[in-house]
């Protein structure tokens, strides 16, 4: 492996735990016992849904190696997308806009995929595309994928 970093999905680990206590202490104020069971009920699988999407996009791994760029939402790699270093064309620094948001995005440049931070790395696909990745250190993504494109004889120069 070439390079690997990982980007933390702050904002749910904060607002999830805490949309879910306040649930339960707004809903436990006051309540009856059977709706005191209820609220139980509720903040139990708000918990479960939690967990779910904590598993699922709690983090952004990035991973290249020699031939690919592999990138993965999650705790277990899923979702998770493949692109061989054959299909890009150039990749350069970026930003990401505050309102294109965090996660996995459509957006009028193509697929986004980030978590925290504004700092991305733009790929130009061979096919016309692009595609951004968030990173917390863009510029060291940039090199690495650049490294590897030059360095393997494909077509790649990329600005920053």
């Amino acid at each position: 492996m070439r390079y690997q970093s990982r980007q933390w999905m702050i904002l749910l680990w904060i607002l999830l735990p805490l949309s879910t206590l306040a649930v339960a202490a707004f809903g436990l104020d006051g309540a009856t016992a059977q709706k005191s069971v209820l609220i139980w009920k509720v903040f139990g699988l708000m918990m479960l849904i939690n967990l779910l999407v904590l598993t699922l996009f709690a983090r952004l791994s990035i991973q290249l190696e020699e031939d690919k760029l592999r990138w993965y939402f999650g705790l277990f790699g899923r979702p998770k997308w493949e692109l061989a270093l054959s299909q890009i064309q150039r990749v350069e620094i970026c930003n990401t806009k505050w309102y294109e948001g965090k996660g996995i995005r459509f957006t009028a440049e193509g697929m986004l995929y980030n978590a925290a931070g504004d700092g991305a790395v733009r790929i130009y696909k061979t096919d016309g595309s692009k595609i951004r990745l968030g990173s917390s250190e863009p510029e060291v993504l940039y090199q690495k994928i650049n490294a590897l494109l030059n360095g393997s004889g494909l077509r790649a120069q990329g600005t920053a």
